[in-house]
């Protein structure tokens, strides 16, 4: 009993410590927010896991109340200012998946291009309803798993385009649990496979995407190299210390270049196919440039001629815009210098060396100081203006570094499927 009392004492010590660390001497109590946000990360855990990936509209509902910078989380600072992207996000990418790079993969993606035309095909001679959920995820999910591990078994030719692998990867409200709780996603991979069998049906298929530590080893084993260079072929050669190579790393690298590589660019295939169907003037005025700029669909399209067919590339820029497939924080630090945030009224706010920035991209993709009227599709806005820019796929040294690829498949299934 005594030893119960004296754990209840320090608990309690400690949650006033970090209360009133959070409250009163925290480097972000300057900055305006709830106090409960301040507090607890649970506050936008709540409005994810319990409401339902709310958090972001609950962010946006904060600005308009405290202003452009937002204390949502205790150690972590929001930003809602378009001006202040440049400042954020700074420096380049590194040049993994080169423009030259990706055109080297211009084989697969046709490849791709046809096993979807043999899906649809199929699909139209039974006269049933397609769930764009089935095709586009197996297409992105074939083309990376070429790129990144010399290919294996192709979803596109699955039955089910490997439909239960993609739900459970999927499932929303278990993807924002894993995003505030991220030891759950770490107990259960850990977990022996009899037990993982049971939690849930469609988690054998989960239990094959783990099993990246196989198709790793086996590519470390390969003697020769591929007739078609990989990632993890180069990554594996290349001069970095050991540990860096170690399988576990490597399946962590896979796991996340797999599911980046290929979701984020499904749904903007979804979103696109979705506005040529709802919107007859989009989907008569991409098909006649597409007639002029590829006339023999007998052929696969051109990908250097893509990139200079002007309203493909606008529909693309604006469902890339509007379909904000990354939905969380894309957090930043500043670790050697303070930031200075202007207000617009002149007031001016420091930023301590290592503090936590973050935007999101729903709502900067949204913000009326970039667009006009932001909630309505409109193609157009990009032929104005070429080099708007959207946040969907980040800034910086941290931009997606799939972003040629994801532009080359967009480009490529776009034009491909929805030609004459």
């Amino acid at each position: 009993m005594a030893s119960f009392l004296l754990l209840l004492e320090l608990g309690v010590a400690y949650f006033v410590y970090r209360a009133t660390y959070c409250l009163y001497f925290h480097p972000l109590v300057k900055v305006p927010g709830p106090k409960l946000a301040a507090l607890t990360s649970w506050y936008c855990a709540y409005y994810d896991v319990i409401e339902g990936g709310q958090s972001v509209w609950k962010i946006k509902t904060l600005h308009e109340q405290y202003g452009p910078m937002v204390r949502n989380v205790p150690d972590v600072l929001h930003v809602k200012d378009p001006a202040f992207i440049d400042e954020l996000y700074t420096q380049s990418p590194p040049q993994f998946l080169s423009q030259a790079n990706v055109r080297k993969l211009v084989p697969v993606v046709n490849e791709t291009l046809e096993d979807l035309h043999r899906r649809f095909e199929g699909w139209a001679k039974e006269g049933k309803p397609v769930a764009m959920r089935a095709p586009w995820p197996a297409a992105t999910r074939d083309v990376i798993a070429a790129y990144a591990f010399g290919g294996g078994v192709k979803c596109l030719q699955m039955a089910d385009c490997n439909q239960p692998f993609f739900q459970l990867l999927n499932r929303e409200r278990a993807g924002e649990v894993t995003v505030h709780f991220s030891w759950i996603m770490t107990a259960i991979i850990k977990m022996p496979p009899s037990i993982m069998n049971k939690l849930s049906p469609p988690i054998p298929h989960f239990q094959r995407f783990i099993d990246l530590g196989k198709i790793i080893e086996s590519i470390r084993n390969d003697k020769e190299p591929p007739e078609r260079s990989t990632i993890f072929h180069d990554m594996l050669r290349k001069d970095v210390v050991g540990s860096e190579k170690a399988t576990a790393r490597m399946v962590d690298e896979a796991m996340v270049l797999a599911i980046a590589g290929s979701d984020t660019t499904a749904l903007t295939m979804i979103g696109i196919c979705y506005e040529n169907v709802t919107q007859p003037k989009i989907f008569e005025r991409r098909r006649a440039e597409l007639d002029s700029a590829w006339p023999d669909t007998t052929q696969p399209p051109d990908p250097v001629q893509l990139d200079h067919v002007p309203y493909l590339n606008a529909l693309i820029e604006e469902a890339l815009r509007f379909f904000s497939s990354a939905t969380h924080r894309q957090d930043r630090m500043a670790p050697n210098e303070d930031l200075v945030h202007e207000y617009t009224d002149g007031r001016t706010l420091t930023l301590l060396r290592g503090s936590i920035i973050a935007m999101t991209a729903p709502l900067v993709n949204r913000h009326l100081s970039l667009y006009d009227d932001p909630d309505a599709f409109d193609p157009d806005r990009y032929i104005g203006a070429p080099k708007l820019m959207h946040l969907t796929l980040s800034k910086g040294t941290r931009q997606c570094l799939g972003i040629n690829l994801a532009y080359q498949e967009l480009q490529t299934f776009t034009a491909g499927v929805w030609s004459n």
